[in-house]
């Protein structure tokens, strides 16, 4: 499900990811953006609910790349899949995502429910190329 394709800007390769969440409910799988400018994996409310996630109480505030400020609240999906590498009791941030947002997803040619971050794409050892359009695969070190 690695795939691409250049944003409306003209400014390189926006990057999608296949995805599938596991919750305490059930699963959903989905072709999500990728957002190098996001620290966490942001999902809408009704995708968190459909699929059962956990909530911790601890809020947080983000500002959408529409300008609009978002307040949600961080979760515990209990599987996150990126490309086959699962990632077991993955924090996200649920929000309620707004029309605008859910549009200009579907424009990309992705779920309009969840924007993958950084921090998870991490975790599963990836970084997006934005030249090609696709993640790339990194080995993790330690020194």
């Amino acid at each position: 499900m690695n795939g691409g394709g250049t944003n409306s800007e003209g400014e390189g390769m926006i990057v999608k990811a296949g995805v599938s969440l596991r919750g305490l409910k059930n699963l959903e799988k989905c072709a999500a953006l990728v957002n190098p400018g996001a620290i966490m994996t942001v999902v809408d409310k009704g995708l968190a609910e459909a699929i059962g996630t956990t909530y911790t109480g601890r809020k947080r505030s983000l500002t959408s790349a529409t300008g609009h400020k978002l307040e949600g609240e961080i979760a515990i999906v209990k599987e996150l899949s990126v490309e086959d590498e699962i990632l077991d009791y993955e924090k996200v941030l649920v929000v309620e995502f707004n029309g605008e947002v859910r549009e200009a997803l579907r424009k990309l040619d992705v779920d309009d429910s969840i924007i993958l971050g950084v921090t998870t794409l991490e975790l599963a050892n990836f970084i997006p190329d934005t030249a090609a359009g696709k993640l790339r695969k990194i080995e993790t070190f330690l020194f």
